[in-house]
């Protein structure tokens, strides 16, 4: 059986797949507007005064302090007032605080609803990074959950999570029940975020496994940009929360009528008389007429896989008192893929395509065994190559969400308007993944991502070192904005090539464990990014230092690994080593390739 040849035969544009990856692409849109709104919904960004006390205006009562080498009124002190007379001596907001965004535009976050300011603003950092500690969490569940339930069904039930939570989190006023429904809320996000994507991306053969990455990551981008227009709508953030958590229920019910489970995860789980119904129907709405079914047994022809999978299960005897039951139209003859793809094109009957290769014997070798190694993530340190590639790995990942998210969450801290800031930095985004498909083809992996970490660490660096304004008087706030842009650009290019090197640099035997470890180091560096934020209350230029020291220490330390381009992937410790001490000069493996 061999599901990718089918694929090729039944082709992979059509109206029930486009419609299948369209709709899961919603709902990575969806959970993506949850994951980063938090941003606008729990800013602490806000221009916030003591409320002067009876009597008095806000300008008597708010002393000025200087912050970065200028005047400002000070946000968390006034002048005392005794008996009615003010005095010179300062004191703590006594009767509240004023926010002027809300009082002119009407714009609130849930940190102006609690007054999460002052010496209570580091509890916003901790909602923040409350949120993210959900998403790691159920990073882990969902993802084995959509291993043991299927994609589909996970992927259904964790939106529809999203808008129950999203909803609960719109009506909340107390401080510790938002905490236990934002880290729900995290939890639901990764069933849409990563099973979702891994959903359409197994729609695929592997040849164009690489361009659905590229598209599905545009629905995450779309995501991301639709958040600052809905804010700027709804400047009330429960509004702006309550609409887009109900957005997600008729992307649920239109799941629920048009799409279908994937195909690979159906093969997998043994019940491949599924998957074959589902390729029958996209095969009936592409009016390709198929004798027989297309899931067959590449060693008998006359045998569908369907049938071969449970013949597989008995012992001798009984498969060959079985066989004939099995029942499934013979193969007419082999085909070539080019003349079924003709076929296909001219409308003509299209036969299941069959190679010589008897993969189901395979099957039954490498998934009998009971006494099979499990590797888990202490063998990803047992050797000085592995030691050295899952550091490096560890690093780039926890730098490059760190950044990421910080860039997300500082986008409301920069000069001027926050909804044009934060959407300017996630328009970057879109860019990024079609730019990264072609210099990964032309530079390999290893010069791109060296020179994306060490270019976002210098606009880092800038934005950090750059005054708002010249000694002239000359208004630089443009400027910062556009290199925060250029770091979030050199942030995300450097996070999709290192998602790649990960899955090349590490053994097969290995490769899930890594990636899955790289992958919860990289989460854990998000729940950090609010605090290093929230640092601009101590400095300004804090935490931009921070993050561009971490990108100069991941651009050094790339320097160590080795190429991956157009090099085998690493089977065995063996090969890791070998790809290690391996040039530029192509080894010749008999093993899988990455399709890039």
């Amino acid at each position: 059986m061999d599901l990718d040849i089918s694929l090729k035969i039944i082709g992979l544009s059509g109206r029930m797949q486009n419609t299948n990856f369209v709709i899961f692409g919603m709902g990575l849109a969806l959970a993506a507007i949850q994951l980063t709104s938090v941003a606008l919904t729990v800013d602490q960004s806000f221009e916030h005064h003591c409320k002067p006390a009876p009597g008095f205006m806000a300008n008597e009562t708010t002393p000025l302090i200087v912050k970065d080498g200028r005047f400002v009124p000070d946000s968390c002190q006034m002048f005392e007032v005794l008996n009615g007379t003010l005095t010179e001596n300062t004191t703590t907001c006594q009767h509240g605080w004023e926010y002027p965004a809300f009082e002119k535009y009407g714009e609130t976050s849930f940190v102006t609803d609690v007054n999460l300011v002052c010496s209570r603003s580091y509890l916003a950092g901790l909602l923040m990074s409350i949120h993210f500690a959900g998403v790691l969490v159920g990073g882990l569940l969902t993802g084995q959950a959509g291993d043991t339930f299927g994609r589909r069904p996970v992927s259904m039930a964790t939106l529809l999570l999203i808008s129950v939570l999203g909803t609960a989190v719109s009506f909340t006023w107390n401080l510790e029940l938002m905490m236990a429904l934002r880290f729900l809320l995290g939890m639901a996000i990764p069933g849409n975020t990563l099973v979702g994507y891994v959903l359409v991306v197994e729609m695929c053969t592997p040849k164009k496994r690489l361009l659905n990455h590229v598209l599905i990551q545009l629905f995450w981008s779309l995501g991301v940009m639709l958040v600052a227009p809905l804010a700027y709508l709804m400047p009330n953030w429960r509004r702006f929360q309550l609409v887009t958590s109900l957005m997600c229920l008729p992307v649920v019910l239109i799941m629920c009528f048009f799409t279908y489970e994937s195909l690979r995860w159906l093969v997998q789980k043994g019940r491949p008389d599924k998957a074959e119904a589902i390729l029958q129907r996209i095969a009936k709405s592409k009016n390709i007429q198929h004798d027989g079914p297309f899931l067959v047994d590449r060693e008998n022809q006359d045998t569908p896989a369907v049938c071969t999978i449970k013949l597989l299960a008995k012992s001798e005897p009984e498969r060959e008192k079985d066989h004939g039951d099995c029942s499934g139209s013979p193969v007419q003859g082999r085909r070539t893929h080019d003349e079924a793809v003709d076929d296909e094109r001219e409308g003509h009957r299209i036969q299941p395509f069959s190679t010589g290769e008897d993969e189901i014997d395979q099957i039954a070798k490498t998934s009998g065994p009971a006494n099979v190694k499990k590797y888990t993530i202490l063998d990803l340190f047992k050797t000085r190559v592995l030691i050295k590639h899952t550091s490096i790995i560890f690093v780039c990942w926890y730098v490059m969400n760190a950044t990421y998210f910080g860039f997300t969450v500082y986008s409301t801290s920069l000069s001027g308007n926050r909804y044009l800031n934060f959407f300017l930095l996630a328009l970057v985004e879109a860019p990024v993944y079609g730019i990264d498909f072609f210099i990964v083809r032309r530079f390999g992996r290893k010069r791109p991502v060296i020179a994306f970490f060490f270019s976002g660490a210098m606009a880092c660096l800038l934005i950090a070192f750059l005054p708002m304004k010249t000694a002239s008087g000359l208004d630089l706030s443009a400027l910062l904005v556009a290199m925060a842009m250029i770091g979030k650009f050199y942030a995300n290019a450097a996070f999709e090539v290192t998602l790649l090197i990960s899955a090349e640099v590490f053994p097969t035997v290995l490769r899930n464990t890594a990636t899955g470890s790289s992958s919860t180091i990289g989460r854990s560096s998000a729940i950090m990014a609010p605090f290093i934020v929230y640092l601009t209350e101590v400095r300004s230029f804090l935490p931009m230092v921070i993050f561009g020291c971490l990108s100069l220490v991941a651009s050094g330390l790339v320097i160590l690994l080795p190429e991956t381009k157009n090099k085998p992937l690493p089977e065995t410790y063996d090969d890791a080593f070998k790809l290690l001490e391996s040039r530029e000069e192509d080894t010749k493996l008999q093993t899988s390739y990455i399709p890039v």
